[in-house]
C-alpha cells in the first residue's frame, strides 16, 4: 500500500515538473514579408505592460537588442515606423508539491509538501503599424524567484528563444 501510494506521488511530481520549465512559443503570419520591416517604436499606451519596473526595463532593453540584431532600428512612435511593439506581462501565484520518501526496515516513510511558486508571463507582439494588423507574437512563461538577478537571465533567455524564431 504504502509503496503505491509513493509511486502515486512519483508520478504526480513527474507530471509537474514539466510545468516549472520555462515554455516559449512564437506565431506569426507567414504570408508577411518581414524585409521590408526597417523601423519599429513602442506603444506608449499599454495599460497591460509588465508591472515590475526592473524586469520591464530588462525586458525592453532584451527585446531591443533583439530587434537591432534583426536589423531594425528604434524610433519614435510620432515617426511613423514599420512596426509598433508592445510588451505585456503578468505574475500568477501557483501552488506545486514536492513529495519526498524512503523506504526502511518494517515499511517507511514519505509525505507531501506544498510549495508556492510565482509563474511570471510575458507576451510581446509586433504590430504592422500601416495595417494596424498583428503581424507577429512571442510569449513566454517561467516560475519566478526570489532572486531578482535570476528573473532577469529568465527574461533574456525568454527573449532569446522568442526572436531565434523572428523571420
Amino acid at each position: 500500500m504504502k509503496s503505491r501510494l509513493f509511486s502515486a506521488f512519483a508520478v504526480m511530481l513527474a507530471l509537474s515538473a514539466p510545468v516549472l520549465a520555462q515554455q516559449v512559443s512564437v506565431n506569426y503570419n507567414h504570408s508577411q514579408d518581414f524585409t521590408q520591416y526597417k523601423t519599429y517604436a513602442w506603444e506608449t499606451k499599454n495599460p497591460n505592460q509588465i508591472s515590475n519596473s526592473i524586469l520591464a526595463q530588462v525586458a525592453k532593453s532584451d527585446i531591443e537588442a533583439a530587434m537591432q540584431a534583426k536589423g531594425l532600428t528604434k524610433v519614435e512612435l510620432t515617426a511613423n515606423p514599420d512596426v509598433i511593439l508592445m510588451a505585456n506581462g503578468g505574475l500568477q501565484q501557483q501552488t506545486s508539491y514536492q513529495a519526498w520518501g524512503m523506504r526502511g526496515i518494517g515499511g517507511g516513510m514519505g509525505g507531501i509538501s506544498p510549495e508556492q511558486n510565482v509563474i511570471g508571463t510575458m507576451i510581446v507582439d509586433i504590430y504592422d503599424a500601416k495595417q494596424k494588423t498583428l503581424v507577429w507574437r512571442g510569449m513566454a512563461q517561467d516560475t519566478l524567484s526570489n532572486n531578482g538577478n535570476k528573473n532577469q537571465t529568465i527574461v533574456g533567455k525568454a527573449v532569446q528563444k522568442m526572436f531565434k524564431q523572428y523571420p
